[in-house]
């Protein structure tokens, strides 16, 4: 009987771990895409586009 409650309570702290990881994931997504609408507030469409550009090379660069 221990087996079965140990499996499944490790089976729900997989799908609780699951289940917050895809939420910060989707959390970071929609601020990502909340900073870039501020920033076209302030500057234009092709300076934001060269900054994200840069951003992302960086990224990719140095990690």
């Amino acid at each position: 009987m221990k087996e079965v409650r140990r499996s499944e309570v490790e089976r729900i702290d997989q799908l609780a771990e699951s289940a917050t990881a895809d939420f910060l994931r989707r959390s970071s997504l929609i601020y990502l895409e909340c900073c870039i609408a501020v920033m076209l507030t302030h500057l234009g469409r092709e300076e934001v586009a060269a900054i994200l550009e840069r951003e992302g090379k960086d990224l990719r660069e140095f990690g």
